[in-house]
C-alpha cells in the first residue's frame, strides 16, 4: 500500500511535460519585511529620528512653550549640538593629518603668517600677467562727467594704468571730461553695444579685433581691478590662485 499523499507521476500523466509546479508562496514574516523595507546603514535611520525627534519636540515647545516642553526641547537640542562639535572636532583632526584634504594648502591660508606669503605670491602673479596683457589689450572706461562715482574711479584708474601699462581709452557718455582724463572719447554707440546701464563701466578689449570682456562697474579698488583682471583672463571657474 503506498502511503505517499502525493499521485505519482504515472497516475498524472495528463499532466504531460508540465507536472512540475513551484511551491507554494509564502509570505514574508513582518520582521524580515520591514528589514528588507529599510536596508540603509543604521547611520542614516538614527540621523533621520534624531532629526525628526529635535523637530517633533520644537513643535510641542512652540506651541505649548511649558518649562516642561521647553526644558525638553533645549535639553535635545543641546545633545544634538554636542554631537555636531564632536563632528567638527573629528573634521579637524583629520584634516590636520591628511594635507590632500586641507583646503587652506591650496586655497587662501587662514594662518596669519601664510597670508602674507601667499597675498605678496598672488600679487606678483597678477602684476606679470597684467603686464604681458598690457602688450596686446587695452581698457574701454566708460563714464559720464557728472557722475560722483566716475570722478571717485578715475584717479583709482589712472594709477592702475600707469602702474601695469594697461592703456586706457576713456569714453564719454555725455562729451564731458575728466581731470585724469581729459581728452576722452564721445560715445559712438559703443555703450549701447557693450549694453552699459551703470557707470562707471570698465571693459577689456583686444584692440581692432572686436574682442571685448566686462571687468566690472562701479567704483573698484585697484587691488580688486587686478584680482578681477587676472582671474577672468588666467583662470577657470573653480580654479585657485
Amino acid at each position: 500500500m503506498n502511503d505517499d499523499p502525493q499521485p505519482s507521476y504515472w497516475l498524472r500523466q495528463q499532466e504531460g511535460w508540465f507536472w512540475y509546479q513551484d511551491p507554494l508562496f509564502s509570505p514574508p514574516s513582518p520582521a524580515s519585511a520591514a528589514k528588507s523595507k529599510d536596508a540603509r546603514p543604521n547611520e542614516l535611520i538614527e540621523f533621520e529620528a534624531m532629526q525628526k525627534r529635535l523637530d517633533d519636540l520644537k513643535r510641542i515647545a512652540v506651541v505649548n512653550p511649558s518649562d516642561a516642553n521647553m526644558r525638553a526641547y533645549m535639553g535635545y537640542q543641546r545633545f544634538v549640538m554636542d554631537k555636531s562639535a564632536f563632528f567638527a572636532d573629528s573634521w579637524q583632526r583629520l584634516v590636520w593629518k591628511t594635507p590632500e584634504l586641507d583646503y587652506s594648502l591650496s586655497g587662501r591660508p587662514t594662518n596669519s603668517f601664510a597670508i602674507d606669503a601667499f597675498d605678496t605670491r598672488v600679487r606678483d602673479k597678477q602684476r606679470s600677467a597684467i603686464q604681458a596683457l598690457a602688450r596686446t589689450h587695452g581698457l574701454f572706461f566708460i563714464f559720464r562727467s557728472d557722475c560722483p562715482y566716475c570722478h571717485k574711479f578715475a584717479p583709482v584708474l589712472k594709477r592702475f594704468e600707469q602702474k601695469y601699462g594697461l592703456t586706457v581709452f576713456p569714453v564719454s557718455l555725455d562729451g564731458g571730461s575728466l581731470p585724469e582724463y581729459p581728452s576722452a572719447m564721445t560715445d559712438n554707440g559703443i555703450a549701447a553695444k557693450l549694453e552699459v546701464s551703470v557707470v562707471p563701466a570698465v571693459f577689456l578689449a583686444v584692440p581692432g579685433s572686436g574682442e571685448i570682456t566686462p571687468i566690472g562697474y562701479g567704483v573698484m579698488a585697484e587691488e580688486e581691478l587686478a584680482e578681477r583682471i587676472y582671474t577672468i583672463t588666467q583662470t577657470r571657474p573653480g580654479q585657485s590662485f
